[in-house]
């Protein structure tokens, strides 16, 4: 009898080892991954900072001027248009983009952090302090996208995606995480995040791009949130009142009503990631990516 429960005592010892070291080893695979994560929250602009104070005043700006702009202040050429005639708030973009940032984590679900912005360096009577200010937006267009990579999920950057339902307000319509259904909410949750790039439909006029935005802000609102759209009973595409989505589903699902395919690998889930590597859209503005190599 003494014998059996020593075998049995070793064998429960054995398996409670195992699953620890199972445990153990899981939890530093997370570390790890996590770690190699907060690598990627957020990269300073890849060019010293320039004057471009003359530049910004050119009647015309030729392909290099164009270049040497974005890269100072993440600012692409539908917004460098759009501020043509308003130089001094392209500085204001420069300013940012070049400010010493703090960076910050929060919980946006239970098992996804959110890198944020906890302000930047400055120094105030021989003190640093860290202060906080929203980034700068590019001026908006109804039915403009909006994605970061600052979500990430066991290492893994599943990011966050949103459409412009009113560029005037600054509304965004996103379906946000478990638990909640899409609804309206506003840009400045990107502009505290470790990054982000605003993205528009190219060759289609403004009004084609209000109309998607007018269509997502009618039918796509009050959906329950399911990572698992595109899976099992719950078809990516789901037509013109889907009954589960998820951040990135919603814009794509928003798009693909109007024939739009924005999911270049035309995969079961279209990521956020895929968003930012369609080639239907044109970059805006780019903040806290590498700027040469975007989210590839």
């Amino acid at each position: 009898m003494q014998k059996k429960l020593r075998i049995t005592a070793r064998i429960f010892l054995g398996f409670f080892a195992v699953l620890t070291a199972l445990v153990l080893l899981t939890a530093l695979v997370f570390a790890v991954a996590e770690s190699v994560a907060d690598n990627s929250a957020y990269f300073a602009p890849s060019r010293p900072k320039e004057d471009i104070s003359e530049l910004i005043y050119k009647e015309e700006w030729t392909e290099e001027d164009l270049d040497v702009l974005y890269h100072q202040t993440g600012l692409m050429r539908p917004a460098l248009e759009a501020l043509k005639y308003r130089p001094s708030l392209i500085l204001d973009f420069q300013d940012a983009l070049y400010k010493d940032y703090v960076l910050g984590h929060e919980e946006a679900a239970f098992t996804t952090q959110h890198d944020i912005l906890k302000g930047y360096r400055t120094e105030k009577n021989g003190k640093e302090e860290i202060v906080f200010r929203y980034v700068p937006i590019a001026p908006l267009e109804d039915g403009d996208v909006i994605i970061s990579s600052s979500c990430h999920t066991f290492g893994w950057r599943n990011g966050h995606a949103a459409i412009v339902v009113n560029a005037a307000n600054y509304t965004t319509l996103e379906c946000v995480g478990p638990g909640t259904k899409s609804a309206l909410g506003d840009v400045s949750w990107f502009q505290y995040a470790s990054n982000f790039m605003v993205l528009r439909l190219k060759g289609e006029s403004a009004e084609k791009r209000k109309e998607i935005a007018q269509y997502a802000n009618l039918h796509l609102r009050d959906i329950e949130y399911s990572i698992l759209t595109g899976f099992f009973s719950s078809p990516k595409d789901q037509g013109i009142a889907p009954k589960t989505s998820h951040c990135s589903h919603l814009v794509w699902q928003a798009y693909k009503y109007f024939g739009y395919d924005i999911d270049p690998d035309g995969g079961p889930v279209c990521t956020t990631r895929d968003i930012a590597n369609c080639d239907l859209f044109e970059v805006v503005q780019v903040f806290g990516f590498d700027q040469d190599k975007l989210w590839k």
